[in-house]
């Protein structure tokens, strides 16, 4: 018997959407609408109340999540006290294994260093942008 649960039809796909929540608010939702657009389910750490930390609860929707997106620009994210790295850099590390698809909106040649530090550990695998308005021409239809 295989070890690979049998998921139910109603099962989509999640998809965890990481970003600093002080700027690329329209991207953000740009990303959003294009996973809703495919019929995914769009997992975003800024939806709803919260009565959990915040690290044990991306933490926890990074751990049900099938998909990483990172939308990045200027800010690195915020470094708590116990942390040697923002959130934004532990949301990214953890997602090692995840299929990833990485959004870097340019305002200059280059992101800047730390940003730019997230994004090159991910060399390849990502595309760079410099309106929301790509963000939307990544979707593709689904059949149905």
């Amino acid at each position: 018997m295989s070890d690979t649960p049998i998921l139910t039809p109603d099962r989509r796909l999640r998809v965890f959407i990481s970003s600093t929540i002080g700027e690329l608010a329209a991207e953000r939702a740009a990303a959003r609408a294009a996973i809703e657009d495919m019929r995914l389910h769009p997992i975003l750490f800024e939806l709803g109340a919260r009565a959990h930390p915040p690290r044990d609860l991306y933490r926890a929707y990074l751990a049900q999540s099938d998909v990483f997106v990172g939308v990045y620009c200027e800010s690195y994210g915020w470094i708590a006290p116990d942390m040697e790295i923002s959130g934004i850099e532990d949301e990214f590390l953890l997602s090692e294994g995840m299929p990833r698809l990485i959004y870097v909106k340019r305002r200059g040649r280059r992101p800047r260093s730390a940003t730019g530090r997230v994004v090159e550990a991910d060399r390849g695998r990502r595309r760079f942008v410099s309106e929301v308005q790509e963000l939307g021409g990544a979707r593709r239809p689904h059949p149905g």
